[in-house]
């Protein structure tokens, strides 16, 4: 193997696929980027079995051939490298870099020990790279982080035919993205970390080509592919857990109440289970905060700010970083809040981003 390449595609190809390397090095060629040089191309591969990504990028080769290289290695040569373009030789059981005035050898692993990869599956659609990448940063916050519930652990992405939604929940909130795309049904529960790797990838790009194959999902960003394991098992009916017909109404400023929930919140410690009380009446709100702790009882915070309310004085609580999160993905002016009884689940939605529903349970006073 020997090739001639621009620092700097190797350098952006390193930094693609490097992540999915393990980095526990329990299995030493899973430690290792894959590279295959033919055709005036070079492929880079890594994967530690549950997530992987590949990419392609031109480059001169001078000799065909393939080789594995430690990828926090590489990634620390290729990213230290000042010259424009970079000569790379496989020397015995050497991998050099070369530049106009300086040597590096890297040691390798036999390609052949590297794990066979699949980088695309079958029923391929085609989706805004932007609609996906917003689809995650708006629903990911809900997702179970309780290994016991591990179907909860990741983002549904469930296929009608008319739409894909973007589901998470932990049993306590939900929250969905529905993105309008005519394509055939499908429904994978896609690990959190592989959805932080899309991401990443996604930036700079204008669509993804998603398909998926047994118990795996794969996506075509370009010439980059990311491929992962899937999580196994049944996700619950979300639109039976949505309410439809909610009566109590209130529509209140988003950024208003995204300070006010702040405001309050300052008086708690880090706890997921901290309420704030919110008092609805015609034309204002009011959320209070308060400890009830042996070391600081008697802390209390409370902020009354504008809002639309259709019913009489109603009072609810709620987690209040749930709150917090929920009201924190919308991007409008406004949010309404669909309520009922105080212990039945509250819809939040927004006329100016229907395509986001958020559902939370209140928490008992």
């Amino acid at each position: 193997m020997k090739i001639k390449i621009n620092k700097e595609v190797f350098r952006e190809a390193v930094k693609k696929v490097a992540p999915a390397a393990d980095k526990k090095g329990n299995i030493p060629i899973l430690s290792n980027v894959l590279l295959a040089a033919s055709d005036n191309t070079l492929s880079l591969y890594a994967t530690d079995l549950d997530i992987g990504i590949a990419t392609i990028v031109n480059c001169d080769v001078v000799e065909d051939g393939s080789v594995t290289v430690n990828a926090q290695k590489l990634m620390k040569l290729v990213s230290s490298l000042s010259v424009e373009e970079v000569e790379c030789e496989l020397e015995g059981s050497m991998f050099v870099v070369r530049t106009s005035g300086s040597r590096f050898s890297l040691a390798t692993l036999p390609p052949d020990e590297f794990p066979q990869v699949k980088i695309k599956g079958e029923n391929e659609v085609t989706v805004s790279s932007e609609e996906i990448e917003k689809a995650i940063r708006k629903v990911a916050y809900a997702a179970s982080r309780d290994e016991v519930r591990y179907n909860l652990m990741g983002i549904y992405f469930n296929s009608t035919g008319e739409r894909i939604d973007a589901v998470a929940t932990d049993g306590h909130r939900l929250a969905l993205y529905a993105i309008e795309s005519s394509v055939s049904e499908f429904g994978v529960i896609v690990p959190k970390r592989a959805l932080s790797e899309l991401r990443r990838l996604l930036k700079g790009s204008g669509e993804v080509k998603i398909s998926t194959e047994g118990n795996q999902v794969f996506f075509e960003i370009d010439d980059t592919y990311l491929f992962s394991s899937v999580i196994e098992g049944e996700y619950p009916d979300y639109m039976a857990v949505i309410p439809e017909d909610n009566p109590l109404k209130a529509t209140i400023g988003r950024d208003e109440i995204l300070t006010a929930l702040k405001e309050v919140s300052v008086i708690y410690d880090r706890d997921d289970t901290q309420p704030v009380i919110m008092t609805f009446n015609p034309d204002r709100v009011r959320l209070v905060a308060k400890r009830f702790d042996s070391i600081d009882a008697g802390e209390e915070a409370e902020v009354e700010i504008p809002c639309e309310y259709n019913g009489e004085e109603f009072e609810i609580a709620f987690n209040v970083r749930h709150m917090l999160e929920a009201v924190g993905s919308f991007d409008t002016d406004s949010i309404t809040i669909l309520m009922d009884g105080p212990m039945t689940q509250v819809l939040i939605e927004s006329a100016g981003e229907p395509q986001l529903k958020c559902v939370i349970m209140p928490m008992k006073i």
